[in-house]
């Protein structure tokens, strides 16, 4: 019955180098990436396979990307930092916002294997790290393969397109991630379902803005349904912007219309349990601001 099945080859670069060598080894195939292995290892039959050509290269020996910086502006952390060393390392510098999205993910003993570079190169489903990493102008270092081994800078919303799915040149390693050093009025995470075990009925929503008087100044907010991708425009972000505070219930009733049927037009229908979460979380985050807004009025 198992006549059939072959091991992965793996490879265990112990540097960059090495690692650059291991790649421009292949032409016509593009091995696995393992870095903390909790993607690849939650496919369906991907162990044992029926694939002979099966190729893995193990992220896990290379040295470089287990660095961390910080300075004054921005947190530096290589690809292979697990989510939950970020959240503890960061936890009096870093935006709170990205702080509760890493706690909202999965449990403790999980976030200590998923790691930063493989939780945004994702491809079955989009996680809610990705995005909130986008609205706080998030970079990432990729490294990647022409005629020999290129290294560049890229917004984290390069890299995917409109509707979330990873866009990068083919066998690239995402090897850093900066996160600028500052804090909002505002930050709301919320969400709901699990990513893994039921991409269509997941979702989350992210927002960070910065509160005037009588009003919001700066926003940026996205949307995550795991199974389709990511909703996230400037316009959504000039929409929330021009909001007066506190938000009446008309002017929130036409909001929530327009704000669903958005996510509707430029990304896919959802699921009828994400609409009803992502109604649901979305009354929540108003009601929020508003109370914050009138308590601070008296």
């Amino acid at each position: 019955m198992y006549a059939e099945l072959r091991s992965p080859n793996i490879h265990e670069p112990e540097n960059l180098t090495s690692y650059t060598n291991i790649i421009q080894g292949y032409k016509d195939t593009v091995p696995f990436l393992w870095a903390g292995g909790t993607e690849i290892m939650s496919e369906e039959d991907f162990y044992p396979a029926d694939r002979g050509s099966l190729e893995v290269v193990s992220l896990t020996r290379i040295e470089e990307l287990h660095h961390f910086l910080r300075n004054d502006r921005y947190a530096e952390f290589g690809a292979m930092v697990p989510i939950n060393d970020i959240a503890q390392a960061g936890k009096l510098v870093l935006p709170r916002i990205l702080l509760d999205t890493i706690n909202s993910t999965a449990t403790r003993t999980v976030r200590e294997r998923i790691t930063i570079g493989g939780s945004l190169c994702t491809k079955r489903f989009k996680t809610s790290l990705s995005s909130t990493l986008m609205i706080l102008d998030a970079a990432v270092e990729l490294r990647y393969l022409k005629k020999r081994m290129h290294s560049k800078w890229f917004q984290l919303s390069r890299i995917y397109d409109k509707n979330g799915r990873l866009e990068i040149p083919q066998g690239a390693l995402l090897s850093k991630v900066r996160i600028a050093i500052q804090q909002y009025d505002y930050q709301y995470f919320r969400a709901a379902g699990n990513p893994m075990s039921d991409p269509s009925g997941a979702c989350s929503m992210a927002l960070v803005a910065r509160l005037e008087q009588s009003g919001i100044s700066y926003a940026r907010i996205i949307f995550t349904l795991p199974d389709k991708g990511f909703c996230y425009n400037r316009e959504l972000d000039n929409l929330i912007s021009g909001l007066h505070l506190p938000v009446s219930i008309s002017a929130y009733s036409q909001l929530e219309d327009y704000v669903m049927e958005y996510i509707k037009n430029n990304l896919t229908q959802p699921s009828a349990l994400q609409e009803a979460r992502l109604k649901g979380i979305f009354h929540d985050m108003i009601k929020d601001i508003n109370e914050k807004v009138l308590c601070l009025t008296g």
